[in-house]
């Protein structure tokens, strides 16, 4: 996986590819935890594409690739909403896909469809992932949390201006 990910990024500065930091623009491509999903997400499209045409092999790969995709789907759609406790919410389901994922990467393995290499890298990458997005989360919790004197409870948005946002969530 790591020879994939070094031949996307050949060519670019950093480890991006091309294209996707834009600095000094609030844009959800500038946020780590959105490209580590997006190259996960690559690699599972990847590893769908070798899995058989039997149709367990294609069911599995559907669903496999469904989740990966969903995680930075999620990342960024949360960053696009313009409330802090919307972000956390899509935090949290883009965590859920992680989760939904690596099950999909352990059945695969189970099943025999992938060598417990490729589905330990695999699962590294997703266990990287769930770390950031809980540190994220936690984060946007005590941000609102400090904001408001209260503890951040699912379904309220508090709407806020941009120049409120830390810029490390920018």
């Amino acid at each position: 996986m790591e020879n994939q990910r070094a031949a996307r990024n050949q060519g670019t500065t950093g480890d991006q590819p091309t294209g996707v930091r834009e600095p000094g623009v609030y844009n959800y491509r500038n946020l780590d935890l959105w490209r580590r999903a997006q190259e996960l997400a690559v690699d599972i499209v990847r590893l769908g594409e070798n899995l058989p045409s039997s149709p367990a092999g294609v069911v599995l790969a559907r669903q496999v690739v469904r989740s990966a995709a969903s995680i930075g789907a999620n990342i960024a759609e949360g960053h696009g909403r313009y409330s802090l406790a919307a972000y956390r919410n899509h935090l949290s389901i883009a965590r859920g896909s992680v989760a939904e994922t690596d099950t999909w990467l352990d059945l695969l393995q189970r099943a025999g469809y992938i060598s417990p290499a490729i589905a330990d890298g695999l699962h590294r990458d997703c266990r990287t992932l769930m770390a950031g997005l809980t540190r994220q989360m936690r984060t946007l919790e005590a941000r609102l949390a400090s904001a408001k004197g209260t503890v951040l409870r699912e379904g309220v948005a508090e709407y806020v201006e941009m120049s409120e946002i830390p810029d490390s969530l920018q």
